[in-house]
C-alpha cells in the first residue's frame, strides 16, 4: 500500500476544484473568531445543569439572538455569545446570581487550559 504522501503528490485538481479548497484555520477557528466566548464556573456545592444555566442568563446577555452552552465539567461551562454585546455585558456587568450560587466567568483562551484559567475575580 502506498503512503498517503505518494498518492497526493500525484493528486490533479482542476481550477474548479481548487477554488473551493482552503488551506488556513478550521471552520471551528473562524467561527470562534466571529461567536465570542467565555468560560464560566459556578461556585456550588451541587452539579449545576447547563441547559439551566442557558435558560437563565443567556437570554439576560443575548436577548435577540441567545447563545449556547457547553458542560466541560465540575461546574464549569463554555459560553458562546452569539451577540458580540453579550460576552462584554457578561464579563462586565458581573455579579450575576444562578439560584443562590455565584458563577464567575473569565475571557476564553484556547491556549490555557480550565485549570490554569483564575475565576477569583468579581467586579462589583
Amino acid at each position: 500500500m502506498e503512503p498517503v504522501e505518494g498518492l497526493m503528490e500525484r493528486l490533479k485538481l482542476s481550477a474548479a476544484e481548487k477554488k473551493c479548497i482552503r488551506i488556513g484555520a478550521s471552520t471551528s477557528a473562524r467561527a470562534r473568531l466571529v461567536d465570542p466566548q467565555a468560560i464560566r464556573k459556578v461556585l456550588a456545592e451541587k452539579l449545576v445543569n447547563a441547559d439551566g444555566l442557558t435558560q437563565a442568563l443567556g437570554r439576560i446577555w443575548c436577548p435577540i439572538k441567545g447563545g449556547m452552552c457547553k458542560h466541560l465539567g465540575e461546574n464549569h461551562f463554555l459560553f458562546t455569545f452569539l451577540q458580540a454585546s453579550g460576552k462584554r455585558r457578561a464579563l462586565e456587568d458581573d455579579p450575576w446570581m444562578f439560584g443562590k450560587d455565584l458563577p464567575v466567568m473569565v475571557d476564553f483562551d484556547e491556549a490555557k487550559s480550565i485549570e490554569e484559567m483564575e475565576f477569583k475575580v468579581i467586579p462589583i
